[in-house]
């Protein structure tokens, strides 16, 4: 059995290449789970499914959570994927990530530089991932494939972890656990991003789609330059939609 070590701004990745693959049985997902946890990552990345269709190649990426649950996107997974794709010769075509949320494009922009395209963050509360908005206390509710909490304030990190692990232990109104952001603004264009991940139930280094939520929030169009402490990303603010930009590599391979 062979995987990938991968990183986007030190958000951390295990990587397994199922492209000809269409069903995961339960021992994969178990063996899967374990090597997440003995390398201690954020998150497996699954990729399986590859299908021409047209002009585009579709590959499906699955993501396994640190507690064994599958999250609905994760934004520095996806440019990943993007690293791993376009590194083994997959640019002849649009390449497209199907993901629970739908199909977003992947690009590679340049030296270790990898994008996606995303939907526009979607602001309505989500009564799936949220059923009580009395609960939000200050925070904003932002769907960018998965469910955030954004509050534009400084948090030290053992004020975020607190917040975070107390949200994500009120299973009655976040029955899915929660991502909490705390962001707050560096100079114009320009913010900072912390976050508390609901899938790994602590802070990560970077966050992607937790930083769009943020930078959406923050400003409605143009480009937007976010700070995290993995890194650098930047995010393109358009009428219809994203465009999360940053670096992503495929730093190891280990062969069992």
């Amino acid at each position: 059995m062979k995987y990938f070590l991968a990183e986007s701004c030190q958000n951390s990745f295990v990587l397994f290449d199922c492209l000809e693959s269409f069903e995961l049985d339960e021992t994969f997902m178990k063996k899967a789970l374990s090597i997440l946890r003995k390398e201690d990552r954020d998150d497996a990345l699954i990729l399986m499914n590859c299908q021409s269709h047209n002009s585009s190649l579709i590959v499906q990426m699955v993501v396994l959570g640190f507690d064994g649950e599958i999250a609905e996107f994760c934004g520095n997974g996806a440019r990943a994927v993007a690293a791993y794709l376009f590194s083994n010769g997959f640019y002849s075509k649009e390449v497209l990530l199907q993901t629970k949320q739908g199909k977003y494009p992947i690009a590679a922009c340049g030296g270790c530089r990898y994008s996606i395209k995303l939907s526009f963050p979607c602001f309505e509360w989500n009564f799936k991932f949220i059923k009580d908005k009395r609960q939000l206390n200050g925070f904003t509710y932002v769907e960018v494939g998965e469910p955030h909490l954004i509050i534009s304030k400084k948090m030290n990190d053992d004020e975020l972890m607190a917040i975070g692990r107390n949200l994500n232990r009120q299973k009655d109104v976040f029955p899915f656990g929660i991502n909490v952001n705390a962001w707050h603004v560096l100079q114009d264009g320009h913010i900072f991003v912390k976050t508390y991940e609901r899938g790994v139930q602590r802070l990560t280094k970077s966050c992607g789609s937790g930083s769009v939520a943020c930078a959406a929030f923050y400003q409605k169009k143009g480009t937007v330059h976010v700070t995290t402490p993995g890194g650098i990303l930047e995010i393109l603010i358009q009428d219809f939609g994203v465009e999360l930009c940053g670096e992503s590599f495929i730093t190891k391979t280990v062969t069992l």
